[in-house]
């Protein structure tokens, strides 16, 4: 065992001229002479130097020319399931180590054979059996296996090589879940996947970078050599020249989500000890060229340890670099640490995570900027294959939480790496659309299914929704033009988190393609008419389906209409966000802007109530609930003035209702109300930084009353973290009852005082 993950490292860290190369051959020439007992020696010489297909060559000499049943046939077996599994050859790994593992000896001397064999050369036969026949699938094999390897092995490691198994017990478990995989489409990349291993995979706006010996392309490199290639749009490949020295290869690039700053790592191409070793590097974009310079310390390249696979986190002052190494600093094999870029070319740092690292590898880290996630790879965790993709994100305290797994189709049975998603201002969004490298059958290998790396690429399945548009009347339905789509995006909670407007101006076909996974809210309306809407969860939709659903309008005899304006100034406000509710319902009816002079209209039906919702930056969020009958319609209009209240800094504004009962700092249904309005006002302003100031009444003595206020900010502010709000966005402070507003003397004044305030301290 501790030489295999010994040798795994050689792969891990991708120095690519090591010997689990594909093209790597040792340098004893295989005779055409036969002599087992030779080959079995020379296949377990070759095995322990990390000459994996040599090795299996010689296993396969030997095994052709033993008695099968034989010990020296069962060590040939072992010898050929442990070079296959090195390799990752996982159905043949499963196959010999079964031979092995499910061996039974019938006779005296046989079973005191086994008995020697098993605790001199294979104690560990039932755990590398269980693992392979879970890679190959063969679930119920790999338990029993692993199972047992538990309850027998009693070796000086047992307790780390128990709990190993325990992992891959669980990693059973997980790929044995009935759950319905992610609709994606998972494809190798065309014209980038050669015999090679395609390594070091990062993307930037359209462009695709990575690191490979060769490509179908045309291109003539050094073979050995690790260079870094660019993929463009077109798909041309074009090489870059930041390593031009033919001892060095590159490992794997990161480029900033700016374009800036790279960040890479430099392999020495000569493999020792087989492994290699790599150290990360700087370089700064020049025009279009990218120049390197001199940063990372001794304490990141340390010449006694590899540091590979970095991912850049942007922020808006400065860079953080993760990075998987085999440092001293961490829990075990590689590990993920970080550091930061300081303004002067140097870094600060690095800092392993401790909360993520296992005592396994965990490698080739990325940093979504978008969901503010850190995706990493490891095969210390349970996983479905070997190493599974995971992500994790930090919590208020910046802590990082427990990582989850990717699941499938993004994770498989085989190993599964270098999960990237485009960076880049063009790109900088919700897109689907992603990379990772993997050996899953598919690939273009050059020994067996499974030996190579290949990058793939995955997009979310998307789906055509269709349906036509009609008036709804009493004699029957009628075709109707000119009507407006509004495809709402829903997060968990039925919440609007996007929306696309699609006008039907000389049609009543309604056509749309809807993505994989999600929910929508899909809203169709004409002036003068009701809407009609329907919510769609494509969540487990086939690829190719088709949702279907026709919509009938009803005209109605109402309209609200009005203007958004300063309260102050009276000055009309363009681009104010209206949300249109069914106060009876709780349902949003309509989502739209002011226009340029602050106007804005809705449809409606007379005899309900409705409530609108104004929201615009630098603005507190101002609601207006209004009955609509034929008594407070002017000519079917209902008029109404929105005067919304711009935010000053430094200036405590009251929260009403926000009051809590003598002693108590927790909030009620009505407080949690008022809170909630605050909570889109700095969603709307995402920058603002507030003090949230809670202030008691004069019952009990000073210090209790300072450590009760300032338990009741905290319960606001915490209410508003949980609400999505950025904990840096929020300062709680108690006033105890230092600042009163009204008499204590009185129930009333006591109950004024008992009161939470705001104020703007930033960000305006």
């Amino acid at each position: 065992m501790k030489s295999f993950q010994f040798n795994q490292i050689a792969w891990i860290i991708f120095l690519i001229t090591s010997s689990l190369s594909v093209e790597a051959q040792s340098d004893i020439d295989v005779s055409s002479t036969s002599n087992p007992k030779r080959d079995l020696r020379l296949g377990n010489t070759l095995l322990n130097q990390g000459y994996y297909y040599d090795a299996g060559d010689y296993f396969l000499f030997a095994l052709s020319n033993l008695e099968k049943g034989s010990m020296n046939y069962r060590k040939a077996c072992y010898g050929m399931g442990m070079a296959s599994l090195a390799s990752r050859n996982y159905a043949q790994a499963y196959t010999y180590l079964k031979e092995v593992a499910l061996y039974t000896p019938v006779t005296p001397r046989e079973k005191k054979q086994w008995e020697r064999l098993q605790s001199n050369l294979f104690p560990l036969i039932h755990y590398h059996y269980g693992v392979a026949a879970k890679q190959a699938m063969q679930y119920d094999e790999a338990t029993n296996a692993l199972n047992l390897f538990i309850e027998s092995y009693e070796g000086k490691d047992a307790e780390a090589m128990k709990s190993a198994a325990q992992v891959e017990l669980e990693g059973i478990g997980l790929a044995l879940l009935k759950i319905a995989p992610a609709s994606l489409s998972i494809k190798p990349v065309q014209g980038v996947n050669g015999i090679y291993n395609e390594m070091g995979l990062a993307a930037w706006e359209d462009e695709l970078y990575f690191t490979s010996i060769a490509t179908q392309s045309p291109l003539e490199i050094d073979e050995g050599q690790y260079s870094l290639y660019v993929q463009n749009e077109e798909g041309k490949i074009t090489v870059d020249g930041l390593i031009t020295d033919p001892s060095r290869s590159i490992g794997s690039v990161a480029i900033s989500d700016d374009g800036a700053v790279m960040v890479f790592s430099e392999c020495l191409s000569e493999v020792r000890d087989n492994t290699s070793q790599c150290h990360l590097r700087l370089a700064t974009r020049d025009d279009s060229i990218w120049v390197t310079k001199p940063a990372f310390s001794e304490a990141v390249n340390h010449e006694n340890f590899t540091s590979t696979h970095p991912t850049i986190r942007q922020e808006d002052n400065y860079y953080v670099v993760y990075f998987s190494s085999n440092k001293d600093l961490g829990k075990g094999g590689l590990d993920l640490y970080e550091c930061i870029l300081t303004d002067n070319g140097g870094v600060k740092g690095p800092n392993a995570l401790h909360s993520v690292n296992t005592t396994m590898d965990d490698i080739s880290p990325f940093y979504d900027q978008f969901t503010k996630r850190l995706y990493f790879s490891s095969n210390g965790y349970p996983s479905l294959g070997g190493f599974d993709i995971f992500y994790s994100s930090q919590d208020s305290l910046s802590q990082w939480r427990t990582p989850q797994n990717l699941m499938r189709p993004l994770n498989s049975y085989a190993d599964d790496v270098f999960f990237r998603k485009a960076q880049g201002e063009s790109l900088l969004d919700e897109s689907e659309r992603g990379y990772l490298i993997s050996n899953r059958e598919g690939t273009t290998h050059y020994k067996h299914a499974t030996s190579n790396d290949d990058i793939f690429v995955f997009d979310v399945f998307t789906f055509d929704f269709e349906g036509f548009v009609s008036e709804s009347r009493k004699d029957g339905s009628f075709p109707l033009e000119q009507s407006t789509a509004i495809i709402a995006t829903l997060d968990s909670l039925d919440d609007i988190v996007s929306y696309d407007t699609l006008i039907m101006e000389e049609s009543i076909e309604f056509k749309t393609s809807l993505r994989a996974g999600r929910k929508y809210k899909i809203t169709v309306e004409q002036e003068g008419f009701s809407k009609d809407e329907v919510e769609i969860n494509t969540a487990g939709l086939a690829e190719n389906a088709v949702v279907q659903h026709n919509f009938a309008l009803n005209r109605v005899n109402a309209e609200i209409v009005g203007t958004a304006r300063d309260a102050s100034t009276k000055e009309p406000l363009s681009k104010t966000v209206i949300k249109l509710i069914d106060v009876s319902s709780g349902a949003t009816l309509s989502l739209r802007q002011t226009s340029d002079n602050g106007s804005f209209s809705f449809d409606v039906n007379t005899a309900k109530e409705y409530r609108l919702e104004f929201a615009r930056a630098s603005y507190f969020m101002h609601k207006i609930s209004t009955y609509v009958d034929s008594d407070s319609l002017v000519e079917g209009k209902l008029l109404i003035y929105a005067d919304m209240n711009a935010i000053q800094k430094d200036q405590a504004y009251a929260i009403d209702d926000v009051l809590f009962a003598t002693g108590k700092a927790e909030l009620n249904a009505r407080s949690k109300e008022i809170l909630d309005e605050l909570i889109v006002t700095m969603q709307e302003n995402p920058t603002l930084i507030i003090e949230m100031g809670s202030h008691t009444d004069d019952v009990g003595g000073d210090a209790m009353n300072l450590t009760l206020s300032q338990k009741r900010a905290e319960s606001c502010v915490n209410y508003m973290v949980e609400g999505g709000i950025r904990a840096d966005r929020l300062i709680a402070r108690g006033y105890g009852e230092a600042v009163p507003v009204a008499d204590n003397t009185s129930e009333e004044g006591r109950s004024k005082n008992r009161r939470t305030e705001f104020k703007v301290i930033g960000g305006l």
